[in-house]
């Protein structure tokens, strides 16, 4: 008979409870139905040993819980093994360039055996980031949020500000664009703000313009390419500039006619076609992008039925074969309306039921 009394099950999900040392809190509880982790070490310290042997060279997202307040901390490694290893180490807690970020922070104040570890997923190099941003988007976990400068001077928040972070914390009713930047500056171990203070306001405004992170690169079908590492690697190769890129970004219009720049991908579990941005693949990619330097804005023509005609380079070209002047195709692809026996769009539209309106000859636009 097998003995289970180091298991538990929560919503049919049974994980492996590696010590009886500290008692399965609320908070821990609470936090593994929510995540469903592939492991649970309930105490960071005693179980050291297991965690050094089962999370050898594996890589992968990690949740810190604090046991003592439910606080908790989410985080991603190439090793987590050696990851874990650092937060048990006194002397990489205490150095200047470590000991200002708040879960450092909670971990000397606390201790380790105060802290549960849980394994939430193993993951490819490649698809790592994305994964950690799904997490920190989902759980908006408060020592990630608090997350101060990381300078070698150090940087306090007042009190005003740890206030509104601490409740955006808590808060789960944002928006998904909100959710969006306020992940963006929480993923990884950089912060941008150095030595600044800025308001919540600014600070998404800022994050919104930040290359500090990877640029997810769709087609027009929407279909996740390939990530790159940053905006200004991506500049570089396709002879770009970072201001257009992010500009890009930001307008979410397609570049050179056909691709759509993200700092985030659209859905969270998009996966790349190209997972090696160095590779022969992203390479022929960065080559058809370079081929189309010349096309600033695509224009697509579909029929009344919603079936795709063409896509033109841009305006000028549509005019030209259709024999339709640039000013009407320009309106009418603004509008999102037919004209005539056809409807213009500035992106792809991938099926009619993209469009929430209906037409009659009444909503048809005359000239």
């Amino acid at each position: 008979m097998t003995d289970n009394s180091n298991f538990f099950n929560i919503n049919n999900y049974l994980f492996l409870f590696n010590s009886s040392a500290v008692p399965l809190t609320s908070y821990l509880s609470k936090v593994v139905a929510e995540i469903k982790p592939i492991k649970v070490y309930n105490n960071f310290k005693e179980d050291k040993q297991d965690i050094k042997k089962d999370q050898k060279d594996k890589t992968g997202v990690y949740c810190l819980i604090n046991l003592i307040n439910g606080n908790i901390y989410i985080g991603s490694s190439v090793n987590l093994a050696v990851r874990m290893s650092n937060y048990l180490n006194t002397t990489f807690l205490k150095n200047r360039k470590n000991n200002n970020m708040p879960i450092i922070q909670a971990l000397l104040k606390y201790g380790q055996e105060n802290f549960s570890v849980l394994i939430v997923e193993y993951v490819n190099i490649e698809n790592l980031s994305v994964r950690e941003t799904y997490y920190i988007t989902h759980l908006l976990p408060y020592y990630n949020v608090l997350k101060q400068g990381y300078s070698s001077i150090g940087y306090k928040h007042t009190e005003a500000t740890k206030q509104m972070l601490s409740e955006l914390a808590k808060n789960r009713t944002h928006s998904d664009k909100t959710k969006t930047l306020i992940s963006k500056a929480l993923v990884g171990e950089n912060n941008p703000f150095y030595n600044k203070n800025h308001s919540m306001e600014t600070k998404l405004r800022m994050i919104e313009a930040n290359s500090r992170y990877s640029i997810y690169i769709y087609n027009s079908f929407k279909d996740l390419l390939i990530i790159f590492p940053s905006v200004n690697t991506l500049a570089k190769l396709i002879h770009s500039n970072h201001s257009s890129l992010v500009s890009y970004i930001k307008n979410k219009a397609l570049f050179r006619g056909e691709w759509y720049l993200s700092n985030l991908p659209f859905n969270i579990e998009d996966t790349p076609l190209i997972s090696n941005w160095d590779s022969k693949e992203a390479n022929n990619l960065i080559l058809e992008i370079n081929n189309n330097s010349h096309i600033k804005k695509a224009i697509f023509v579909y029929n009344n039925n919603y079936e795709f005609i063409k896509k033109f380079e841009g305006v000028t070209h549509a005019q030209r074969k259709l024999n339709i002047n640039h000013d009407i195709i320009k309106k009418y692809a603004l509008l999102n309306r037919p004209y005539k026996d056809y409807i213009f769009s500035y992106e792809r539209l991938r099926d009619q039921f993209f469009f929430t309106f209906t037409f009659t000859n009444k909503d048809k636009v005359s000239d």
